[in-house]
């Protein structure tokens, strides 16, 4: 992955600003109603001194006090409507940023390959999908907090200097003062809360691997481990949230420690000038009010700054998974493909996972247009790479694959993949309605392009039994309805065939299935391989008898491709899983099976 610079307090800010800049109608109301707000806190202060010494004054009518009062109270209600717009546009803009930031982040993991899944863990890649974009948002509110402090800010200090310079000096030089062990404490917060993002991407994972794994765990009560484990990552994020909420408190409280200084000192000045008719008593206690006033912009800003200190492990992920490069991408001359390749070859072709031992080594061999090839072999011979690596999921380690001559990293990805479909052994259903499921190569297919589909799949009727028919939504929900297996595995061949690719892919599509279903497969499998090219990983090698070649693999390297009948003649490895498997009792349908 591309090394990402760490984020600080400045870049987090500027991140917050340009955010707000993809809204600029909502972020200028904003700022707006934040600004009034200092503005009228000031004005209120000084309303209150003026009322007050009207009142030392002596003789006020009635009149002149509703007056005032009436004063006080309209800057008081105009501040308060200035709040409450304030926080209503910010909330509206802070969500608009984090649902575009949610929408961004998923736009770009989808251009990433299937390598950056694979070295990513499931609770890292939750996290950054919502939790760690909440972090943009936390930004966003903190820079309406920052110019609603600083506008509170300047209009008490304005008013506090008007009072008296001399004492607004030395109320107001104590804010600094106490910022000082403020910023002293911001890597440590920031430590905190790495550490602490860590523990909760362990716990997520924990959680997920419950969901997926709940029939593993039951049958080997494995619940004592994981609860153990949840237990001790529980307890680490505890303790690194304490530490990161301790180092903002202590923050806080030094600024407020430095403050109460300050303003003792200004009650102690002030009251000998009173004492010595230098200065009013009203402007005294105005002053105090302001000063008082003061310190909650302050506490806001240094909350704020350890807010921002503790998000920035979160805009740092989000960042890593921007910054990201695709490990596949199309070269500067990539050519469609309009159509289904006559010839794919592979020449020489080899492949290691990260600088692993090879999973396939010097693979060479020619594919023609409309053929059906049998991929065999035992377990971890390299047949689900080998897919894998026609489909451009990766690209070979040295080697090349062609297509009519092209290489294949010449060709357009996104025209590669609108050629081909697959059904794997577990199909991968989406929480959505059954229709959109066999929509998914087309969405704008209508309903009877998908009863079609689902016809000629062997589907149909099963559907229809169901209470909602093509609405019935799938998936793990509590409104979700389950299906079985063999469902399941019609469903893809429906959206395969809706699909209507000339290169097909089946990876064990039948191996799970009773003999039952499987017979209820087998039509819609002959159905979805006639007139396309077709690599059927197989692992009943009585299923592949009628196909045209079959490609015999062991340990990444084929030592076989012929008819059946050829390779029991010259292939030994075939000769012996043949001579292994009995066929007495096959229902004669096709079946796939892919290595780990």
């Amino acid at each position: 992955m591309t090394a990402v610079k760490p984020n600080t307090l400045v870049t987090a800010l500027k991140l917050g600003l340009r955010s707000m800049r993809r809204h600029p109608g909502l972020a200028l109301m904003f700022l707006a109603a934040t600004l009034s707000q200092g503005v009228l806190q000031g004005l209120i202060v000084w309303a209150l001194r003026e009322v007050l010494r009207a009142f030392s004054s002596g003789g006020v009518s009635l009149a002149a006090l509703t007056l005032g009062a009436s004063l006080v109270f309209g800057i008081w209600l105009l501040r308060a409507f200035g709040t409450f717009a304030g926080e209503l546009l910010s909330v509206r803009l802070a969500r608009r940023v984090e649902i575009d930031s949610m929408q961004q982040v998923l736009a770009k993991l989808l251009t990433l390959s299937v390598r950056f899944f694979e070295r990513s863990s499931q609770g890292d890649l939750v996290m950054a999908s919502y939790t760690d974009l909440q972090g943009i948002r936390s930004v966003t509110l903190h820079v309406g907090t920052i110019v609603l402090s600083i506008s509170r800010l300047a209009g008490l200090a304005v008013v506090a200097w008007l009072l008296s310079p001399k004492l607004a000096l030395i109320g107001l030089v104590g804010a600094p003062l106490g910022v000082v062990p403020v910023y002293s404490l911001g890597r440590r917060i920031t430590a905190a809360a790495r550490r602490a993002r860590e523990a909760t991407e362990k716990l997520y994972d924990s959680f997920l691997q419950v969901s997926s794994g709940i029939k593993v765990i039951k049958v080997n009560r494995g619940e004592r481990a994981v609860l153990e484990h949840a237990r001790t990552v529980g307890e680490n994020l505890y303790r690194n949230l304490v530490r990161d909420a301790r180092s903002g408190l202590l923050a806080r409280f030094s600024l407020e420690a430095v403050a109460g200084v300050g303003l003792v000192t200004v009650l102690m000045v002030g009251g000998r000038d009173v004492g010595r008719g230098v200065l009013e008593w009203q402007s005294l206690l105005g002053l105090l009010i302001a000063l008082m006033a003061v310190y909650a912009p302050t506490l806001n800003l240094v909350t704020v700054y350890a807010s921002i200190r503790s998000v920035i492990p979160n805009l740092d992920r989000i960042d890593a998974i921007l910054q990201a490069l695709p490990d596949l991408r199309d070269a500067a001359d990539a050519r469609p493909l309009p159509a289904a390749p006559r010839t794919i070859e592979l020449q020489d072709v080899s492949f290691a996972y990260d600088d692993g031992d090879r999973v396939l080594d010097g693979i060479t061999v020619t594919f023609h247009q409309g053929e059906t090839i049998g991929i065999v072999g035992p377990s971890g011979a390299g047949k689900s790479t080998l897919v894998a690596l026609l489909l451009r999921l990766y690209d070979p380690t040295s080697g090349r694959i062609l297509c009519d001559g092209v290489d294949l990293r010449h060709i357009r990805h996104a025209d590669l993949m609108d050629r081909c479909a697959i059904v794997l052994q577990e199909p991968f259903l989406f929480v959505d309605t059954i229709a959109q499921n066999i929509r998914l190569a087309r969405p704008e297919a209508s309903l009877e392009e998908v009863v079609a589909a689902a016809r000629a799949a062997n589907i149909h009727d099963d559907i229809m039994r169901m209470e909602h028919g093509y609405e019935t939504v799938l998936g793990r929900r509590r409104d979700g309805r389950g299906v079985s297996v063999g469902q399941k595995q019609r469903i893809a061949i429906a959206a395969a065939l809706l699909k209507n690719a000339p290169i097909l892919f089946l990876d064990e599509a039948t191996s799970n299935l009773d003999s039952v279903s499987e017979r209820a497969v087998q039509g819609a499998v002959e159905r979805l391989m006639a007139g396309r090219t077709a690599f059927v990983i197989a692992h009943r090698l009585s299923t592949l008898r009628a196909v045209d070649r079959i490609l015999v693999l062991e340990r990444g390297r084929i030592v076989g491709l012929g008819s059946h009948e050829e390779l029991l003649a010259t292939c030994g490895l075939y000769r012996q899983l043949w001579q292994s498997q009995s066929f007495d009792k096959a229902p004669g349908a096709m079946a796939w099976a892919g290595d780990a």
